[in-house]
């Protein structure tokens, strides 16, 4: 062979291998999320998005998405809005991602909308239920979780019908904890009562010293907390001490309380918005999130991964219903085009106008083990 035509075969191999190499950087589904891996909130995030690497783990176990594995990138914004949205642009121009899954707070939230909706991508199921990032319509963001309103709803509901009609409200002070006690004056209102004290509590602190005095003036017969789970806590923690112990009711976002409350977080009622994870009974997909969960290393059943599992899950079928090469725009325009989309006994369902996705809503009530009870 000669010279010249070996460099020709040399640099028709070199060729044929940077554009392997180059297919090959692009193989993966890219998936942005931005979380609290590091705050106030962290242990939940961390457990949510445990939730979604063992689904998106088990999909790539079988192939991935028509041969292409999905890669969750994920950063750490420490609770804080701003780093939030530092870390959205990150995901869009540098990670490229074709999506946005599973953040967290309502503020953050609120921050990165513009963002998304500048950039033309989704994001994906998020821990907030406020009223502001659903009505009105607010194109781009795709809810999997009930509303706030839904649950502090099916809260209220409850206390009336055994007879609890003082309520008192301690709230987180940013636009979810505001939402969300004006979601519960509204509940409250409708029934003909007000609630019997309010107070609140810094965003991101374990400040509730002045909450507690509130409380112990007020004399409720109970306390609905709109908040996280470490401020719950600390509440809990307080009121009891001063000898007042109201029936505790905390949202969603703070199931994981008994994590830093212990046996004391007994009794407290907590609204859940996705099936009850701790026995096959509840249906096709818990069945499944158990199974993809004990493969892991931590195998411990939660709500919270729970709902990062049936995320993941969403995601996943919408990739598998997009024809050819994914875009942000075919993963916009399929879940618009989703209507009671079952993901294994939980349906989701959105719109043009609509994405509000589920608005189911079950109580439970925490054990002193840190279990919940139906």
């Amino acid at each position: 062979m000669s010279a010249p035509t070996f460099g020709r075969l040399a640099a028709t191999l070199a060729l044929a291998t940077a554009s392997l190499v180059s297919l090959s950087a692009h193989a993966d589904i890219v998936l942005g999320h931005s979380g609290d891996l590091s705050g106030s909130t962290a242990a939940l995030t961390t457990d949510y998005v445990r939730g979604m690497n063992a689904y998106f783990d088990e999909v790539n176990r079988k192939g991935g998405i028509r041969g292409e594995k999905i890669k969750l990138v994920s950063l750490d914004d420490g609770f804080n809005p701003d780093k939030t949205a530092e870390n959205t642009k990150a995901l869009i121009e540098t990670h490229n991602a074709v999506a946005l899954v599973g953040y967290r707070g309502t503020a953050n939230m609120l921050k990165i909308v513009p963002l998304v909706q500048a950039a033309g991508i989704a994001e994906i199921g998020n821990t907030s239920g406020a009223k502001s990032l659903r009505d009105p319509h607010v194109p781009n963001v795709f809810h999997v979780r009930a509303s706030t309103t839904d649950e502090i709803e099916a809260a209220v509901n409850h206390a009336w019908t055994i007879g609890v009609t003082k309520i008192a409200a301690v709230y987180q002070d940013d636009a979810f904890g505001k939402e969300g006690l004006d979601a519960l004056n509204a509940a409250i209102k409708k029934r003909g009562g007000a609630p019997a004290g309010v107070a609140p509590v810094p965003r991101g602190t374990v400040d509730v010293a002045k909450a507690i005095d509130a409380v112990v003036a007020a004399q409720p017969q109970a306390v609905m907390f709109i908040g996280q789970a470490k401020p719950a806590a600390a509440l809990v923690k307080g009121v009891r001490a001063k000898g007042v112990s109201p029936q505790f009711f905390v949202l969603s976002v703070a199931s994981g309380l008994h994590a830093d409350l212990g046996a004391p977080a007994a009794g407290i009622i907590v609204s859940q918005v996705v099936p009850y994870p701790f026995t096959e009974l509840g249906g096709p997909v818990v069945s499944e999130y158990q199974s993809t969960i004990s493969k892991g290393a931590d195998k411990k059943f939660s709500y919270n991964s729970m709902e990062g599992f049936l995320n993941a899950k969403l995601v996943v079928r919408a990739l598998q219903k997009i024809n050819g090469t994914p875009t942000r725009a075919k993963v916009i325009s399929t879940l618009e085009a989703m209507n009671n989309e079952d993901l294994g006994g939980f349906a989701i369902s959105y719109g043009k106008q609509n994405n509000l996705g589920s608005r189911y809503v079950a109580l439970t009530m925490v054990r002193a083990d840190g279990t919940f009870a139906r």
